[in-house]
């Protein structure tokens, strides 16, 4: 036993001595002191619960009370919906494909302005004999003389050349239009190789104004620059007509009079 308790011990011994007045027995000092005991034993578990139980009752009380969490909820996914401006890729209501989604016609090409281009069809003069892509003198087909289509001073175009220079070497190519339809068939540029050697647009004849032509920058698409090839029957000579100028040459200069009409084209190699 330690002193503390030795101590109560003898100060409840002395307090019952006082009150009864006579010396207890041994038995009921040991039955005094263990029920003593007992009931610290018992105050001190009713302290634990009672720790216990306020301690508990404090947690739940922050749980309540505490701020809702300051993360925001992220919002529902909304729906997406197709942008005005991207066209659609698929078959319209009607049945009939968008344009985005037709299939290119042959030759087609498109640039960053304007609508494509495609190459005119020109199978037809080249079963007649016309050739294309390569050097040739366009030539005055039924005067009897050697006059062949030439760039002259400042780039006007007639027909006074005489013989192979580089200023009488054409090419023909097949033009640059909206559609591959009838109404484009057999239309050319002519482009002079010795002009468009270089990298860039190079130089087409133009048709300029009646009876005038002059060498200017390649357009792709141009009308000034797009001659209507009609064939003159089966022997290989043809008509060239521009918007302004249909040529008729007389004595080697383009006229709007009266002239040759019929040309031909003459490989520049030979």
């Amino acid at each position: 036993m330690s002193d503390d308790h030795l101590a109560d011990e003898l100060n409840d011994y002395a307090a019952h001595l006082h009150g009864v007045g006579r010396l207890p027995t041994p038995v009921e000092i040991r039955q005094l002191a263990s029920r003593r005991r007992q009931r610290k034993a018992v105050t001190a578990t009713f302290g634990l619960v009672l720790v216990g139980m306020l301690g508990l009752g404090f947690a739940v009380t922050r749980t309540a009370g505490a701020p809702p969490s300051s993360t925001p909820t992220p919002p529902a996914p909304t729906p997406s919906r197709p942008s005005d401006a991207s066209p659609s890729t698929g078959a319209s209501p009607s049945g009939t494909s968008s344009p985005s989604s037709r299939t290119p016609e042959p030759g087609a090409s498109s640039g960053s302005q304007g609508p494509p281009l495609y190459s005119s069809d020109v199978s037809v003069l080249k079963r007649l004999g016309v050739e294309f892509n390569v050097g040739v003198l366009i030539d005055v087909a039924d005067d009897g003389l050697d006059r062949y289509m030439e760039v002259g001073p400042n780039g006007v175009v007639d027909f006074t050349g005489t013989s192979r220079t580089d200023n009488t070497m054409m090419a023909l190519k097949p033009a640059r239009v909206p559609s591959r339809t009838d109404e484009t068939k057999n239309r050319v540029v002519i482009a002079p190789p010795f002009y468009n050697e270089d990298l860039g647009p190079g130089q087409c004849v133009t048709d300029t104004a009646p009876g005038v032509l002059k060498l200017q920058t390649c357009e792709p698409g141009s009308a000034a620059q797009t001659w209507q090839v009609y064939p003159a029957g089966d022997s290989g000579q043809f008509e060239l007509h521009g918007p302004k100028t249909v040529i008729r040459v007389n004595e080697g200069k383009i006229t709007s009079g009266e002239g040759y009409v019929g040309l031909q084209t003459i490989t520049f190699a030979d």
